[in-house]
């Protein structure tokens, strides 16, 4: 029988929850791209590969979200990778509607690697703190 995981910090479950709801955000302007897709004539191509890649972002999210939830470093590695990724391309190019939806992914990001989120993996799946040494001593 596995032990009981430890109460998850503030930090985690804020992450959790923003990475919901930027999940649920990304389904929608997926929605959104595909309907203006159906609904235009000019441009489909490009309005039905934004729509796809939306939502697929969305559901790879919502998996990762389950191993994060179960207090594993690799849901954390992952989705700290997919919003540096899609996170600072957006903001750089300054779009509108997806700017919002970027400093959100990299506000998770960080609260998935404050103090208090760090201890909480640290006692889900103890790694050993590497110690500085110089080259060749002992």
């Amino acid at each position: 029988m596995a032990a009981p995981l430890p109460p998850r910090p503030f930090t985690l479950r804020a992450a959790i929850i923003l990475w919901l709801v930027i999940s649920v955000l990304l389904a929608v302007a997926s929605g959104s791209f595909i309907a203006s897709a159906v609904m235009e004539d000019s441009d489909r191509a490009g309005f039905i590969g934004l729509g796809t890649l939306f939502g697929a972002l969305a559901v790879l999210q919502l998996i990762l979200l389950l191993p994060l939830r179960r207090g594993r470093r690799g849901g954390r590695e992952l989705l700290s990778t997919i919003g540096i990724i899609v996170g600072v391309p957006i903001i750089v190019r300054g779009t509108p509607g997806l700017s919002l939806v970027a400093v959100a992914m990299l506000v998770a990001v960080l609260l998935m690697w404050l103090p208090q989120s760090s201890d909480y993996f640290q006692l889900t799946q103890p790694k050993a703190k590497k110690r500085f040494r110089l080259p060749g001593s002992r």
